[in-house]
C-alpha cells in the first residue's frame, strides 16, 4: 500500500433520498461527510418517477460546495474521486451529450405495450421454454420501449442513452462513460462478458435500441477521467483529480459487506431489500435471472431483490402511523426507533400476521403476476403487530431467497453481514439473526456504499493493488447478532406459512 498523510478519497452517492459526499481515508475511516435530502423524483402523471438530469448534478454540486464550506478538509487533500448511485435510473441523451427528457428513475411504473418483435426463431425458441410471458413483462418494462412508443420525437434524436452514473461522471470529467458494476437495468448488457452483447444477442430485439447507442463501460478500480474545468469550477474540486470507476450502490454495498468471501452473504435493508453472494463462477440463481458484475476482480453478485424493502415500513408509517411520527418527535428520536421500541416485545409470528411483501412485481422472482397480501387479520391486532410482520415477512422473503442463493454457492453460507437504514436497529438485526439461524453482522459505518466506492478509489490512485486487497484492510466489522431461542419459531413460521403463501396466492394474483 502506498499512501501518505493528509491525502484522502471523496466518494459521492446519489440515494433515493439523498446525495452525500463522503471523505475517506486509506484504511476506510469515515473522516467527515456532508449531505443534502433531494427530491426523490416528480410524479407528472400516476405512476411516473422522473428528475431533472441538471436538477441531479446541481445536487452534486451543492454538497460538494458544502463539505468545504463545513470541514476542515480541502480540494488539494483529495487524491481520487468515486461516485456510486441508484441503479436503473435511465438518461437519454442528444449528439451535444444534452438530456432530451427527464431522468426516468428506478421507481417508475409505467409500461411499454407495443412491445419490439422477435425474429421468428426467437419467438419459436421462448414459446419452447416458456419464456414468452416473462419475455414480454421484460421488454414492458424497458423505459427505452416506453420512449420509442410514446416519445418518438425524443427516440429519433437519442445518440447516447445510460444511467445517473453515467450523466453525473460525465458532468465531473467529460467523458461519457460508467462502470461495467453499475449497468443494472434494461439495457442489452451481457453479464457473464461484463461487456455490451453481442450482434445476435436476443436482448437487442427486446430493446428497441441500437449498439452506438450504448456508452462505453470499463471495469471498476480503473481511471475513468479527469475533474474538468468546467466541474471544477462548479464543484470547487480541485482540475486534474483522477475520476475512478467504481458501481452502482448495491454492488458498493455487497463488497462493504465482504461477501468476496463465498461463506458470507451480504443483506441491503433499504429502501429496496437484497440477498447477494459473490463467487467468481458466473451462475444463476433462477434462469435467466442474471449475475450482476462484482467490484471484485472476475467476481459476479447473485441477487434477490425485493423492489420495495424497507420502503414498506415507511410506506404504512405515512399512511397509518402519524400518531406515532409526532410521539417519536416529542420524545426526540426518530420514529423508525420510537417504533422499534414499541415492536421488540411482540412475539414472532405477531399473534399469527403474515406478510408476503411483493408489493412490486419482477421478471423471475417474483414473477410479473406478484402483489403484496398481509394474511391473518383478527381485532386483536394493532399497527405495531403490523409493523413487525412487514419487517419480518421482509426477512422471511429474503430467508428464501438465501436458500436459493445457496443451491448455487460453493459453501454454505455461516455468517452474514447487513446494511442499509434497517441495520441501524438493533431490533431488526436481531429479529434478523433468528430468522436466519445465523449470526449477523453490521459493517464499521453506516455508509456502506460510499465506502464501497471508496475501495474501488483506493485502488485506482494506487493505494492498493487490488479492489479484494483494499477491502481487507479497509472494511471493519461491527456488532454481532447472533440467533436466541426464538430461531426455532421462525423456522416454523417459514415453514408453515410465509414460504407457502405465494404459491397459494399465485392463481388469484395470475386473474389481474
Amino acid at each position: 500500500m502506498n499512501t501518505s498523510q493528509n491525502q484522502y478519497l471523496i466518494t459521492i452517492d446519489y440515494g433515493t433520498q439523498s446525495v452525500r459526499a463522503l471523505v475517506f481515508d486509506s484504511n476506510g475511516q469515515l473522516i467527515t461527510k456532508s449531505m443534502r435530502q433531494v427530491i426523490p423524483y416528480n410524479v407528472p402523471e400516476l405512476g411516473w418517477a422522473e428528475q431533472d438530469a441538471n436538477y441531479c448534478w446541481q445536487q452534486v454540486c451543492e454538497v460538494l460546495k458544502q463539505l468545504w464550506r463545513e470541514s476542515n478538509i480541502t480540494p488539494s487533500q483529495i487524491i481520487g474521486i468515486s461516485l456510486t448511485t441508484q441503479r436503473n435510473c435511465v438518461i437519454h441523451l442528444d449528439r451535444e451529450y444534452r438530456p432530451l427528457r427527464p431522468i426516468i428513475m428506478w421507481p417508475d411504473n409505467r409500461r411499454a405495450h407495443k412491445l419490439p418483435p422477435f425474429s421468428p426463431w426467437w419467438k419459436v425458441a421462448f414459446g419452447v421454454i416458456g419464456m414468452t410471458r416473462r419475455l414480454n413483462y421484460f421488454q414492458g418494462e424497458s423505459e427505452c420501449n416506453w420512449v420509442v412508443e410514446h416519445q418518438p420525437d425524443v427516440a429519433e434524436k437519442t445518440d447516447k442513452i445510460g444511467f445517473l452514473s453515467a450523466w453525473l461522471n460525465y458532468k465531473l470529467s467529460g467523458v461519457l462513460a460508467d462502470s461495467v458494476a453499475s449497468q443494472v437495468g434494461y439495457l442489452p448488457f451481457n453479464y457473464k462478458k461484463r461487456k455490451w452483447g453481442m450482434p445476435w444477442a436476443w436482448q437487442w430485439e427486446a430493446i428497441d435500441v441500437t449498439r452506438n447507442q450504448m456508452i462505453d463501460v470499463i471495469e471498476p478500480g480503473e481511471v475513468l477521467g479527469q475533474v474538468n474545468e468546467q466541474a471544477h469550477a462548479e464543484t470547487g474540486l480541485t482540475a486534474g483529480t483522477p475520476i475512478i470507476s467504481a458501481g452502482a450502490d448495491k454492488a458498493c454495498e455487497t463488497l462493504t459487506s465482504g461477501t468476496a468471501s463465498p461463506n458470507i452473504a451480504s443483506i441491503s435493508l433499504g429502501t429496496a431489500a437484497t440477498v447477494s453472494i459473490t463467487q467468481q463462477e458466473y451462475k444463476e440463481a433462477y434462469r435467466y435471472l442474471p449475475a450482476y458484475p462484482s467490484l471484485v476482480e472476475k467476481s459476479f453478485i447473485n441477487e434477490i431483490i425485493l423492489q420495495r424493502g424497507f420502503w414498506l415500513l415507511s410506506h404504512f408509517i405515512e399512511q397509518y402511523g402519524q400518531e406515532d411520527v409526532q410521539e417519536a418527535q416529542r420524545l426526540g428520536i426518530k420514529t423508525e426507533e420510537f417504533i422499534c421500541r414499541k415492536i421488540v416485545d411482540i412475539l414472532p409470528g405477531c399473534n399469527g400476521l403474515v406478510v408476503q411483501p411483493f408489493w412490486a412485481p419482477g421478471v423471475i422472482y417474483p414473477g410479473p403476476e406478484a402483489r403484496g397480501s398481509i394474511v391473518g387479520f383478527t381485532p386483536d391486532h394493532t399497527r405495531f403487530d403490523l409493523y413487525r410482520a412487514l419487517i419480518e415477512g421482509i426477512l422471511l422473503s429474503l430467508k428464501q431467497g438465501l436458500l436459493r442463493l445457496e443451491k448455487i454457492s460453493p459453501k454454505k453460507i455461516d455468517l452474514i453481514r447487513i446494511s442499509g437504514g434497517g441495520s441501524q436497529s438493533d431490533v431488526v438485526m436481531q429479529i434478523a439473526s433468528d430468522v436466519f439461524n445465523l449470526p449477523c453482522e453490521r459493517v464499521q459505518t453506516h455508509e456502506t456504499s460510499g465506502l464501497g466506492a471508496a475501495i474501488a478509489c483506493a485502488k485506482g490512485v494506487g493505494f492498493y493493488d487490488t479492489i479484494s486487497a483494499g477491502a481487507k484492510a479497509m472494511v471493519k466489522h461491527g456488532k454481532r447478532f447472533e440467533p436466541s431461542e426464538n430461531a426455532t419459531l421462525y423456522q416454523q413460521i417459514y415453514d408453515k406459512k410465509s414460504s407457502k403463501i405465494y404459491s397459494y396466492l399465485r392463481p388469484f394474483y395470475n386473474k389481474y
